[in-house]
């Protein structure tokens, strides 16, 4: 049975390794396979982790079986000139539970928490597999917050995708 509920500290390690699996397999083609096959979880990241745990206004686990198999963490838009209250932050599903409803079951306790808003999320380009469900879960393309994003010293192009809140909740 699958259950969304806060992220715990302990959930660390375990959401650092979906987070690196997502990067490796999902982003195979898009970013250099270099750099992807470098990755690997670290202790600076599980702690870094612990730290977004801690400190973030919405992280949510996926657990199965009393396994964490997805997160997702949103709060506040990073960027200041975005038209929405709230943004997805980061956002994954272990590789092995794509395509399960652990993604839809995640997506909907976001927008449960944050009840009556609109929000955003950013896609990298050409990740068809998040673009194909995003775009299953209602998002409207807008290219005028797209932006480059430094990560793990790569650049990379992320598109920004919006979604209407629960207007009737």
């Amino acid at each position: 049975m699958l259950k969304i509920r806060p992220a715990e500290k302990k959930d660390a390690f375990d959401i650092a390794n979906i987070n690196t699996l997502g990067w490796k397999i999902g982003y195979r083609g898009l970013v250099c396979d270099s750099i992807l096959d470098e990755m690997q979880v670290t202790e600076k990241r599980i702690q870094r982790t612990k730290e977004h745990i801690a400190n973030s206004e919405i992280f949510f686990v996926a657990e199965q079986n009393e396994k964490v198999v997805g997160f997702l963490r949103g709060g506040k838009p990073k960027r200041e000139n975005l038209p929405y209250s709230y943004e997805i932050h980061v956002f994954y599903v272990h590789p092995d539970h794509w395509r399960s409803g652990v993604g839809t079951a995640l997506f909907n306790a976001f927008k449960e928490k944050i009840k009556v808003d609109e929000f955003c999320v950013y896609a990298l380009d050409g990740n068809m597999k998040a673009i194909n469900f995003y775009q299953k879960m209602g998002m409207r393309r807008l290219p005028e917050f797209d932006c480059d994003v430094q990560i793990n010293e790569i650049t990379i192009h992320d598109l920004c995708l919006g979604f209407d809140g629960d207007k009737n909740g």
